[in-house]
C-alpha cells in the first residue's frame, strides 16, 4: 500500500470514529432526555395521583359534611317537633281543667287526681325544657365546654340525691364504685346533664327492690369510661343496636315506658360535641350497661389515674 493511500485510509479511519463518537454523544444525549422526560412524566402522573386522590378524599369529605349536615338538620327538626309537642300537653290540661263547668261537682279525691297528674306533666315539661335549652346553648355557642375541675363522685353524689324519693319508692339499692379522688375537666353542666339522664331512665327502666350500680370501666386510650347499669327487663339485640345509632328514640319502646327518647338523643349530642360517646351494652339478659365515654382532658391542677373495675 502506498504512503498516499495509507494516509488515506488513516483519514477515513478518523472520519468514522469520529462519527461513531458523535453518534454515541447524540445517543447518549437522547437516552438522557428521554430517560429525563420519562422521569419527569411519572412525577407529572405522580403528582396527578396525588390530586386526584386528595380531590377524591375532599369530594368524600364534602359528601359526609353534607350527610352530618343533612342529619343535624333533621335531629334538630325532630328535637323541636318533640318538645313543640310535649310542651303543650300541661297547657292544653290546664285550659281543659279551666273550662270545666262542674268542676265544683268533682270530690277533693278526683280533684287531688287530676292535680297529681297535671303536677306530673308540668314537671316533666319543666325537665324537657330544662334539657332543650342547655342543647340549644351549646349549639349556638362557638365554645361550649366552659371547663372546669370537679370531683366525679360528688357530682354523682349530688345528682343521686334528687333521685332519693324515686329510689326510696321503688325500694331500689345503689353501689356506686366512683373512686373518691377521680377529677374531671370539662363542662359540669354537660356531665350533669347526661348522668341525670341515664340515672332517670336507669331508674325508671330497673325493676322494684332492684340495684343500679355506677362505677368506673377500663380506660381507653385517650378517654375513661363511667358505667351505669340496671336491672329490667329483657331488651333485644335490635334494639340495643337502635340505642346506638346516634339520634335514637328507641327509650320510649321499652317495657312499655312512656317517653320520647328525647334526653338520651341530646345526650349524644352533647357528648360529640366535646368528644365523647355514650354506649348501650346488655351485660347479662336482664342487665342493661350504659358506657359514657369521656375524652380526658387537664388543667394545670388536674390528675387522673386509670381506673379499672
Amino acid at each position: 500500500m502506498s504512503k498516499a493511500m495509507r494516509k488515506k485510509f488513516m483519514q477515513s479511519q478518523t472520519i468514522i470514529t469520529f462519527l461513531i463518537i458523535v453518534c454515541k454523544i447524540i445517543i447518549a444525549i437522547l437516552l438522557y432526555s428521554l430517560i429525563r422526560k420519562n422521569r419527569m412524566l411519572k412525577q407529572e402522573k405522580l403528582k396527578l395521583l396525588e390530586t386526584n386522590l386528595k380531590l377524591k378524599q375532599q369530594g368524600e369529605q364534602i359528601i359526609r359534611y353534607i350527610k352530618e349536615l343533612k342529619a343535624s338538620e333533621f335531629f334538630k327538626t325532630k328535637v323541636l317537633s318533640i318538645a313543640s309537642h310535649d310542651l303543650r300537653t300541661p297547657f292544653a290540661s290546664m285550659d281543659m281543667l279551666l273550662q270545666m263547668e262542674d268542676l265544683s261537682l268533682m270530690t277533693k279525691s278526683e280533684l287531688q287526681q287530676v292535680f297529681e297528674a297535671l303536677g306530673q306533666q308540668v314537671t316533666l315539661s319543666k325537665n324537657m325544657l330544662n334539657e332543650v335549652l342547655l342543647w340549644a346553648e351549646s349549639q349556638l355557642r362557638d365554645n361550649l365546654e366552659n371547663k372546669e375541675t370537679f370531683s366525679i363522685l360528688e357530682q354523682i353524689n349530688t345528682i343521686l340525691s334528687l333521685f332519693e324519693h324515686n329510689l326510696n319508692r321503688k325500694n331500689m339499692l345503689i353501689k356506686n364504685t366512683v373512686p373518691a379522688h377521680l377529677e374531671m375537666y370539662m363542662s359540669r353542666d354537660i356531665f350533669c346533664f347526661v348522668i341525670r339522664n341515664i340515672m332517670s331512665n336507669a331508674i325508671k327502666f330497673c325493676h322494684t327492690g332492684g340495684i343500679i350500680r355506677i362505677g368506673i370501666a377500663e380506660s381507653e386510650r385517650d378517654a375513661f369510661r363511667i358505667f351505669i347499669e340496671n336491672q329490667g327487663d329483657e331488651i333485644y339485640e335490635s334494639t340495643i343496636s337502635n340505642l346506638n345509632n346516634r339520634n335514637s328514640w328507641e327509650y320510649k319502646k321499652i317495657a312499655n315506658h312512656t317517653g320520647t327518647g328525647l334526653g338520651v338523643s341530646l345526650c349524644k349530642d352533647l357528648l360529640q360535641r366535646v368528644g365523647g360517646s355514650l354506649k348501650f351494652e346488655n351485660s347479662t339478659a336482664d342487665v342493661l350497661r350504659v358506657y359514657i365515654s369521656l375524652p380526658l382532658a387537664y388543667d394545670d391542677q388536674v390528675s387522673s389515674d386509670e381506673v379499672t373495675e
